[in-house]
């Protein structure tokens, strides 16, 4: 009769909603209504045998790993490293080269600009030129355009989210 009156004492706290006072009322209920087991010594000394076997097999299967990646992913990583070598040094070639370039440019322009006495509008002209080259460059306007893409993209999810966030409160 007592886990009647236990339980009578939870229900009415947790329809008057005295949360932390249902809570408590509910551990009691629930301990006098559920026995406790516990397992038998042969189940557990099975389940720790399973335990230990599992445990030795993983510890097989990682060095098993350990003989068998480090190798490949060396090999792989020297195959790569050879056959990449003319593209990066290509591209790192390229870099230097128009790295001077810029440079070189940028002496002959500040010479005659010095000379020459430049003033803004030559100034504005030449960025203009030097944007007007920059953008007819098929690869930059496509990185542009999907740079733009992708910036819309997340737009579009943050506002998504910031909706759905607003919805749920």
């Amino acid at each position: 009769m007592d886990e009647q009156r236990q339980y009578q004492r939870w229900l009415d706290a947790e329809l008057n909603g005295r949360e932390d006072d249902a809570d408590a009322l509910f551990g009691t209920v629930f301990k006098g209504a559920v026995p406790s087991a516990s397992a038998s010594a042969a189940f557990l000394a099975k389940t720790m045998a399973a335990v230990g076997e599992a445990q030795a097999r993983d510890a097989r299967r990682a060095r098993t790993r350990k003989r068998v990646v480090i190798p490949v992913a060396s090999a792989a990583a020297v195959t790569l490293a050879y056959l990449s070598s003319g593209m990066v040094l290509s591209a790192f070639s390229a870099l230097v080269v128009n790295a001077l370039d810029l440079l070189i440019g940028a002496v002959v322009y500040v010479a005659t600009t010095a000379r020459s006495g430049g003033d803004a509008w030559s100034l504005a002209g030449n960025l203009g030129k030097a944007t007007a080259a920059l953008l007819t460059n098929p690869s930059v306007t496509t990185t542009i355009l999907a740079l733009q893409g992708m910036a819309v993209a997340a737009l579009i999810a943050l506002q998504r989210l910031l909706r759905s966030e607003r919805g749920s409160l």
